[in-house]
């Protein structure tokens, strides 16, 4: 029924609300020694699926309607590359809140085209123009 953008915005979001989830983490883990940040890796992801082309319509039945299946997860990956501290610690906070800001904005901008999707659908049902 619903085109592959709500299911790539969908996805996206989901990713920028795990991405929020995952600063927060860190930076309640700012002073905790031997705690080693972590990230989340997904657009590296999606981009190698996408060259190799295995997006593609998945249907479970002939009959169903074909649909959309995004084969990719987001991975939380550790950072062990660095340390900022003697304790082992490598939770940079100014780091952590401009990404945290940036993935809020980026969120925000992925709701907003999410909201635009569905109210296209809305102004075709209704039959407004």
């Amino acid at each position: 029924m619903f085109n592959s953008n709500f299911y790539m915005l969908k996805a996206a979001m989901d990713v920028a609300m795990l991405r929020q989830e995952i600063h927060a983490h860190n930076i309640a883990n700012a002073e905790t020694p031997g705690y080693k940040r972590r990230y989340v890796e997904f657009e590296s992801i999606l981009q190698r699926v996408m060259d190799e082309k295995r997006i593609k319509l998945e249907t479970t039945n002939p009959r169903h309607m074909k649909g959309f299946s995004l084969p990719v997860k987001p991975i939380v990956r550790i950072d062990y590359s660095t340390s900022y501290r003697n304790d082992g610690n490598n939770v940079d906070i100014d780091r952590e809140v401009v990404e945290m800001v940036e993935n809020g904005m980026r969120y925000q901008t992925l709701a907003r085209l999410f909201s635009m999707n569905v109210e296209r659908y809305n102004i075709v049902l209704r039959g407004v123009r």
